[in-house]
């Protein structure tokens, strides 16, 4: 479904996201649905959390494009099967590309984009969760076993960020898709709703 950027209302929340290409994305999106927790969406790392809206979804797009042109693919490996304490939610570390998402974060997190995120920004690959604490080590040991007779690297090159938007009363999962753009391009690839 292609979303026009003038069509969309000026509130609610925006995020940008890297999804993960196939074949790794594809074991990790069938991962997350043998664990237990809530309904994951597709696989993907969080470049920008989400953050409410301060200025017109176009406005904001055009600055996020901006930015991102400035950056190139890099790669990003996962490793360091781990959980958030207090809510034991599992995730895979970045151990590679991890300065480089940094490096994307902190630019785009200025301007009409700044918000005060309330966790200090970690990339990681959300896997299951919240898990009830006396299932975690079940949980992550079931995790650990299907990642080690994963036959294939769990690298992927980051070269696509996906903005996401969000109604300003719209449910915790009802986020749109609304434009990607390639990294290190001036933003002719930048696409509506791809």
């Amino acid at each position: 479904m292609n979303i026009n950027l003038s069509d969309l209302p000026e509130f609610g929340s925006f995020a940008l996201v890297i999804y993960l290409p196939d074949p790794l994305g594809e074991f990790l999106r069938s991962l997350r649905h043998l664990l237990p927790g809530d309904e994951n969406p597709q696989a993907h790392i969080t470049v920008l959390p989400p953050r409410p809206l301060q200025s017109p979804v176009d406005r904001v797009s055009f600055e996020a494009q901006r930015i991102l042109s400035g950056f190139d693919p890099f790669r990003v490996e996962l490793s360091g099967l781990k959980s958030f304490p207090d809510t034991n939610i599992l995730y895979l570390a970045v151990t590679g590309g991890n300065e480089e998402l940094h490096e994307v974060h902190d630019a785009l997190n200025r301007g009409i984009l700044a918000h005060e995120e309330s966790f200090d920004f970690l990339p990681h690959l959300t896997l299951s969760g919240p898990v009830a604490a006396d299932q975690l080590g079940n949980v992550r040991a079931e995790a650990k076993k299907a990642i080690t007779q994963y036959r294939r690297q769990m690298s992927f090159e980051a070269n696509e960020v996906v903005a996401l938007w969000q109604p300003l009363y719209g449910s915790w999962d009802e986020w749109n898709r609304v434009w990607a753009q390639k990294l290190g391009d001036s933003g002719s690839s930048a696409s509506a709703g791809r």
